[in-house]
């Protein structure tokens, strides 16, 4: 009995002790991120990206657009790019982090989507994204978007302006 009771205490006592452990799987918080990012085909220093970062000042994640580009190095679409800082440059976009999403996601911009107008395009100008598991929001604003035809029925993006805001999913 004295045995029963010893362990009943001890696992008690474990898991309450485990409860006041900061949880390895907890998602890091955020503060609260307005940018604007911009791309023109023309400049040659069109790599964007940003740092998100944490309350303690430390990088959470990084932002940035990487170009998807045809046969013909025309870049045809841009896409929305969030991974962890030092990440390497092929590891999962947490877009998507199980690289099983196909066609257009509202975190990509297609040349060919965009060329009848923003207002048009599959997701229109102003988007939203969720990421329950990272607990983010991000909200993106296609400001401008510039595309011009390389083939019949085929475009490239020329430029492109977005207001990007990025925050903690509420509770």
């Amino acid at each position: 009995m004295a045995t029963d009771r010893f362990c009943r205490h001890s696992i008690t006592a474990f898991l309450l002790a485990l409860n006041l452990l900061p949880s390895a799987a907890a998602r890091p918080e955020i503060i609260p991120l307005r940018t604007s990012a911009t791309f023109s085909a023309q400049s040659p220093q069109n790599r964007w990206s940003v740092p998100i970062k944490s309350p303690d000042g430390s990088t959470a994640y990084v932002l940035s657009l990487e170009p998807d580009l045809d046969v013909g190095h025309h870049v045809v679409t841009l896409e929305l790019v969030l991974r962890r800082p030092g990440a390497k440059p092929d590891a999962p976009n947490l877009f998507d982090p199980t690289g099983k999403r196909h066609g257009l996601q509202a975190y990509d911009f297609a040349a060919d989507d965009l060329a009848p107008g923003v207002q048009k395009a599959a997701f229109g100008a102003k988007r939203t994204v969720s990421l329950k598991s990272l607990g983010l929001v991000v909200r993106m604003d296609v400001s401008k978007a510039t595309v011009s035809p390389v083939s019949a029925g085929n475009y490239q993006l020329d430029a492109l302006e977005l207001q990007i805001e990025v925050d903690n999913s509420n509770p």
